[in-house]
């Protein structure tokens, strides 16, 4: 590999690491959209509301960096 080859792939894979790290995953977005269905009383056909408020939420805090596991 030259030189200009490994400096592109380490770069790609920061990249890449960086995009990880600021998308929630599907495990966080659904613990925090639980929470919120019981914090509203367990209402029936919520899900995709509470769905789409945490992953904005979470979105949101992970790019200010503002998000605690």
């Amino acid at each position: 590999m030259t030189r200009m080859q490994t400096a592109t792939t380490g770069t790609s894979q920061q990249a890449s690491s960086t995009a990880r790290t600021s998308m929630p995953t599907h495990e966080q977005i659904a613990k925090r959209a639980y929470e919120k269905w019981v914090k509203r009383g367990r209402p029936e056909g919520t899900h995709l509301q509470d769905w789409y408020e945490a992953e904005a939420e979470l979105k949101r805090e992970m790019a200010s960096g503002s998000y605690r596991a």
